[in-house]
């Protein structure tokens, strides 16, 4: 008499374990992707905001904000993983330009660039505003500002501008900017 074996081979078993395996992180992988571009949507919704805050602060004052930026940073650089971010934030608030400045969905610190603190190298995730104090690229004090920020979904990092600057691409090498100059 021969007995009949019930279950399932060691070979079945570990086929069955790949299979779950591949499709697990086909499933992680895609929900992370999901994530960043909805990161990425509230980022552009978020310096839209900024963007039109800053219009409409400019034309109640003739100027962008140019109150001083992070200490940690020679230049009037406001960036939304410090405190400056803050004091940014009650000049448009008091302003009636915006009833709450956004930060970055991640908001992680800069790393520390030379000479300005602001940094947007791989992985650096946070919103940074400069607005000049100085005649810079041919725009009088609190004429200009430049808006930076990073997409994690988008290899290519978008720039928007209006204005220009002959001697100094603004923006080049921060990753995605938004420049605006009024002359």
């Amino acid at each position: 008499m021969q007995k009949s074996r019930t279950g399932f081979t060691i070979i079945e078993l570990v086929v069955v374990v790949i299979v779950v395996s591949i499709l697990a992180t086909i499933v992680v992988v895609s929900y992370n992707g999901s994530q960043a571009r909805a990161r990425d949507a509230r980022r552009r919704t978020d310096v839209a905001n900024i963007v039109k805050a800053l219009e409409l602060y400019y034309n109640d004052n003739g100027s962008y904000p140019t109150t001083s930026g992070s200490t940690a940073m020679t230049i009037n650089w406001f960036s939304s993983n410090d405190a400056s971010w803050s004091t940014f934030n009650t000049a448009l608030v008091n302003s009636n330009a915006i009833t709450s400045l956004p930060v970055d969905p991640l908001n992680v610190p800069s790393s520390g660039a030379a000479n300005t603190g602001v940094s947007f190298g791989t992985g650096n995730y946070s919103y940074a505003l400069y607005v000049n104090k100085l005649n810079y690229c041919g725009s009088a004090p609190g004429q200009m500002y430049l808006l930076l920020y990073r997409l994690e979904s988008e290899q290519a990092q978008p720039t928007f501008t209006d204005g220009s600057c002959a001697s100094n691409e603004l923006g080049s090498g921060y990753g995605t900017a938004y420049y605006r100059s009024v002359k």
